[in-house]
């Protein structure tokens, strides 16, 4: 503990930033288990709330920036397509810049993928910019 006045000044800081950083991997814990949920029961609608007004869509190497409703018609027809069986979060991550990148396994009924899904903080919320689905 710090006797002097920078000392409580640090140490002040430090104690009100704490709950901001403990904020923030709440947030990422829960907003990717939101997504692992809804990828698990193949909810394009409620996928589709995080995603930006346009966002970069690549679906089985189908490549386009497209609006929000665009991306969630594509992604609602492929889960008509393959029924969604189970979801892992295989990978995620925090970057200094503000970006969140989550990596889930999705297995179908045909076959296995990969969903590759880019948070970025918008202006008041978070915000999906870029989702991809590849064949594992």
């Amino acid at each position: 503990m710090h006797t002097n006045a920078a000392g409580h000044i640090s140490k002040d800081l430090s104690e009100s930033s704490q709950p901001i950083l403990q904020v923030e991997t709440m947030s990422l814990g829960s907003i990717s288990e939101e997504l692992k949920t809804y990828l698990r029961e193949g909810n394009a609608k409620n996928i589709a709330k995080y995603f930006g007004s346009n966002l970069t869509f690549s679906l089985l190497g189908e490549n386009g920036v497209y609006t929000k409703y665009q991306s969630e018609i594509m992604l609602g027809s492929f889960f008509n397509q393959h029924k969604p069986k189970s979801v892992k979060l295989t990978q995620a991550s925090n970057t200094n810049n503000g970006y969140q990148y989550f990596t889930f396994s999705l297995a179908t009924e045909q076959a296995n993928y990969r969903v590759f899904i880019k948070i970025g903080a918008g202006s008041n919320n978070q915000t999906i910019e870029e989702l991809r689905v590849d064949k594992s």
